[in-house]
């Protein structure tokens, strides 16, 4: 709808309370290590898309499902340490996550991340008016991709600059959210960079 809010900012400090702030995705989340939690959720809406930046204090194992009607390409910080699906995640590898897909997560303190969701649609629409169709698929269950570091790297830090403007200054997004349209455009030229330097690394 036009009139929901662009920005939700969380704090969580129950991993029971991982959902919070979001109906995007489906989460369990069990701390593994016995201080106090502590996560950090910014959502913020661009248009049809979503881009959720993730932060944690501690190490964690978590349960992701994508829900219906949204495809997600996950990229992660340069101090994030922690497997998907058992697979170890590095520099260059983005996540991509078909509709109602399932990942695990074991990821380590200083954990950063940035996911973006979008309708299937949306993601195709934009391959073929720029006639870049055949460069990439949609993806079908939970798949790693290779990029160049390079391009997940500018992927992850322009999204963690979009939500940390954000959290700061919501109104410039819950207010005037017709100026939205260039931010979406930014984002998904910055997707599809990244993308576009991805290959299937391995699918689970």
């Amino acid at each position: 709808t036009t009139d929901r809010t662009a920005v939700t900012v969380v704090e969580i400090t129950d991993p029971t309370d991982a959902n919070s702030g979001i109906e995007l995705i489906d989460m369990d989340a069990v701390q593994l290590q016995p201080v106090p939690f502590l996560a950090r959720r910014v959502v913020v809406c661009v248009g049809a898309a979503t881009v959720v930046f993730t932060s944690t204090n501690l190490r964690v194992r978590t349960r992701t499902r994508i829900t219906a009607g949204q495809v997600a390409c996950t990229t992660f910080g340069p101090r994030s340490q922690g497997t998907v699906n058992g697979l170890p995640v590095r520099p260059g590898l983005l996540l991509a996550m078909g509709p109602e897909a399932e990942a695990r997560f074991v990821v380590d303190a200083c954990w950063e991340s940035i996911m973006i969701l979008l309708p299937p649609r949306d993601l195709h629409d934009h391959l073929e008016a720029r006639q870049r169709e055949g460069e990439s698929r949609l993806p079908e269950g939970v798949e790693m991709r290779e990029a160049t570091p390079e391009a997940a790297c500018r992927l992850f830090d322009w999204g963690k600059q979009l939500t940390a403007t954000a959290a700061e200054q919501p109104a410039l997004f819950n207010e005037r959210q017709d100026e939205l349209l260039a931010v979406q455009v930014e984002l998904i030229e910055n997707l599809l960079a990244a993308i576009g330097t991805a290959s299937n690394f391995e699918s689970s």
